[in-house]
């Protein structure tokens, strides 16, 4: 049997998981590397205990570098294309044969399709939540707007969670009164993908909390320096503190490469997570995944980081002759609710008839649950 080359592109959640267990179980004569051109990668989950003040970026972050202890061949370079006819990747520091390629590029963020937006505040990386946790910090009164720009998003809970820290550390700070939090999206249904129960509860637990809901609204521009928010509806808010989801897409790289479909993210076959090229195979944000209800499967990490197990497992089972996996959409993600509370959406998103997909209340329990998460994800477990 000749020797095989295993690239994987992008080092998030799938692209770790991907690299360690296609490591583990193909021979050592087989080659697997990981290209990504940072170092250092970030929880995303954790960033909006960060910008409350809970976490430091050192808690929440790892190396890439430590993977090759781990026996893959990590890379920090610039991917510049993908090059499905000749099956190469090409860097800023050279070219990468592959037999089998894991498309792990996430979702990357387009801070100028929502004019004035970049702006504005964001959380959805460690730059952006670091401005916004000083600007917290300085926030003494006023009305604060966080906005989704576009769907679909990774992390639906996100900006709702965002909302509860913040207004728990008002709290603290004994300035809640003199504060305003809205949030505004434009799903017509907030968290609908979390099962029947969530919206419902979603909205009960806003309400508890004095935090205003704007479904159905699509953030159209944002005016800094007059701090104005306008909609798509016409509609114009004022904010003192605006704070932006981005809008998303897909990686340039893997669009020039022909991979994406009308949805601008990458089809693949549910199962097995292959696209429509042999041996090539993309996972998490960067995949489009149809649910039994016809809408696209939510984008978080603990999908990516499945996906990549999954993944990997079936290129060993190629190489080696064993049996193949199924990927079955099955996950978790936790919404924090103060800073000893979190509630948390369970269950098997891809199962047949309808997803099936359970809403838990805020408590303790899944508080010391996402504690565990984070952990786990720093020894690399996740």
């Amino acid at each position: 049997m000749s020797d095989k080359h295993v690239v994987i592109v992008g080092g998030g959640f799938g692209g770790a998981a991907a690299a360690q267990t296609a490591r583990k179980l193909l021979g050592a004569s087989h080659n697997v590397t990981l290209i990504d051109r940072k170092k250092r990668t970030y929880l995303c989950g954790s960033l909006p205990w960060l910008v409350v003040g809970q976490r430091e970026p050192l808690k929440v972050s790892r190396s890439l570098g430590a993977l090759t202890q781990r026996g893959v061949n990590y890379v920090q370079a610039e991917v510049e294309a993908i090059d499905i006819s000749t099956r190469r990747v090409k860097t800023n520091s050279g070219e990468y044969p592959f037999d089998y390629l894991v498309i792990a590029t996430g979702a990357v963020y387009d801070w100028d399709a929502v004019p004035g937006s970049a702006q504005a505040h964001s959380f959805y990386n460690i730059e952006t939540a670091r401005k916004l946790r000083d600007a917290l910090r300085r926030f003494k009164r006023g009305r604060i707007a966080i906005a989704v720009s576009g769907l679909p998003y990774k992390c639906p809970p996100a900006p709702f969670e965002m909302a509860f820290l913040m207004e728990d550390a008002l709290v603290q700070r004994g300035i809640r009164k003199g504060v305003e939090i809205d949030v505004f999206t434009p799903e017509p249904t907030p968290l609908g993908v979390a099962g029947p129960d969530a919206p419902t509860s979603l909205r009960t637990l806003l309400e508890r909390r004095g935090i205003g809901l704007h479904a159905g609204e699509q953030i159209s521009s944002v005016a800094p320096n007059a701090g104005e928010i306008g909609f798509a509806s016409g509609k114009r808010e004022r904010y003192d503190l605006v704070v932006t989801i981005p809008v998303h897409r897909s990686a340039r790289q893997v669009r020039e490469a022909g991979l994406v479909n009308d949805s601008g993210w990458i089809p693949v076959n549910a199962k097995t997570l292959e696209t429509r090229q042999k041996g090539i195979y993309a996972i998490g944000d960067a995949t489009t995944i149809s649910m039994a209800n016809g809408k696209p499967m939510p984008k978080a990490g603990v999908f990516a980081s499945a996906g990549g197990e999954v993944v990997a497992h079936n290129i060993a089972a190629d190489v080696n002759g064993s049996s193949l996996e199924e990927f079955t959409g099955e996950g978790y993600c936790f919404i924090g609710y103060t800073s000893e509370k979190a509630a948390m959406v369970k269950g098997i998103f891809l199962s047949e008839g309808k997803p099936d997909v359970a809403y838990l209340s805020p408590s303790v329990r899944w508080h010391r649950g996402k504690e565990r998460f984070e952990a786990d994800w720093r020894r690399w477990r996740v």
